[in-house]
């Protein structure tokens, strides 16, 4: 009796099942990635892929799978993780479920801020552009929070119409700027579409603090989040320093988008599709919340990179395109729900 007591009870721990939840969507962005190393242009036999990652020898094939292949299929989960776990902090922080790192224009502020470090301070290396891209999406957060507030108050709605000034007034400078300067806009035009071809695996490598840096500091904060879901009221009653909680949340967010950005350009809405498979998965407890925002986010990236390589073959896809016309769909549907 004790023992059937015991296994139903264990049944029953939601561990378990959390525990099986995770491992099942690691082997899944495992599966992924290895389609990403034999997916393309031409396709590799698991031999061939094998071969190149452990005995390269300088041949064709070995070339385009470590050099070429590899950096993306890292950088994928990389930046998909970090934009997913950056949009279950500013849902959070704005109590909207339709605002995103794109719809509050933290990943324009981060693009901008790319565009002029590289074409008016001539910064070139990844360091540099990293850090430019987190300062941008940092200062945006902080513009837009505080613009939000001080026209009456930081209301879902208003967050919102202030984030996409913001995103479009930056897309416009952008475009000023690479026009101005047609060497840049050579260089930069496809990466400004979001894409992971082309990266260099010392890209991903550089990225890799920033993205853990900003997700260990919002793992730090899922217990003040989870309050923050409330109110200010609420949470100041509980004990929440507010303006401490966001100032850090602000940080981890502009970390993470910032980190995204430099790597791979503004893949857009995938802040605002992941948190919601995110709490469909797990609920709304932040600290399993940002680990599963982490897992879609890498598995949604790492997919949406390889379909970008097959919508117009033979050509490939800016990878941003693909998510831009899932998100887009997204958000029709959510704000047709609040409007119903």
């Amino acid at each position: 009796m004790p023992l059937a007591s015991s296994t139903t009870s264990i049944r029953a721990d939601p561990r378990i099942g959390h525990r099986s939840l995770f491992a099942g969507l690691a082997l899944l962005l495992l599966g992924l990635m290895y389609l990403s190393l034999a997916l393309g242009y031409r396709l590799y036999s698991p031999e061939e892929i094998w071969t190149a990652l452990t005995a390269f020898d300088g041949s064709e094939t070995d070339v385009v799978i470590r050099d070429l292949r590899l950096p993306r299929a890292l950088m994928a989960p990389m930046v998909g993780a970090a934009l997913g776990i950056a949009g279950v902090i500013v849902q959070t922080l704005s109590r909207n479920r339709i605002a995103s790192p794109d719809t509050l224009g933290l990943n324009a502020g981060a693009a901008f801020a790319v565009v002029m470090a590289s074409g008016l301070f001539g910064v070139v290396s990844l360091p540099g552009l990293s850090l430019a891209a987190a300062v941008g999406a940092l200062l945006t957060s902080f513009v837009v929070f505080g613009l939000a507030a001080a026209a009456g108050g930081i209301s879902p709605l208003r967050i919102v119409l202030v984030g996409v000034t913001f995103a479009g007034l930056f897309d416009s400078f952008v475009n000023v700027v690479l026009t101005v300067n047609e060497t840049m806009l050579d260089q930069l035009l496809f990466w400004l579409a979001g894409s992971f071809a082309d990266r260099k695996l010392g890209l991903a490598l550089n990225g890799l603090p920033f993205v853990v840096v900003g997700a260990a500091l919002a793992a730090s904060l899922a217990r003040p989040l989870d309050i923050l879901q409330t109110d200010d009221s609420t949470a100041r009653g509980l004990g929440v320093p507010l303006g401490v909680v966001r100032g850090l949340a602000f940080l981890a967010v502009a970390l993470l988008s910032g980190a995204a950005v430099a790597m791979a350009g503004p893949v857009m809405f995938v802040g605002l599709v992941v948190p919601h498979a995110a709490r469909a998965l797990v609920g709304l407890g932040h600290r399993l919340q940002i680990a599963a925002a982490a897992m879609v986010g890498a598995l949604y990236t790492t997919l949406a990179d390889i379909v970008a390589r097959f919508v117009i073959y033979p050509r490939e896809a800016p990878v941003g395109a693909v998510t831009a016309i899932v998100g887009g769909l997204l958000l029709l549907v959510l704000l047709r729900r609040r409007a119903a």
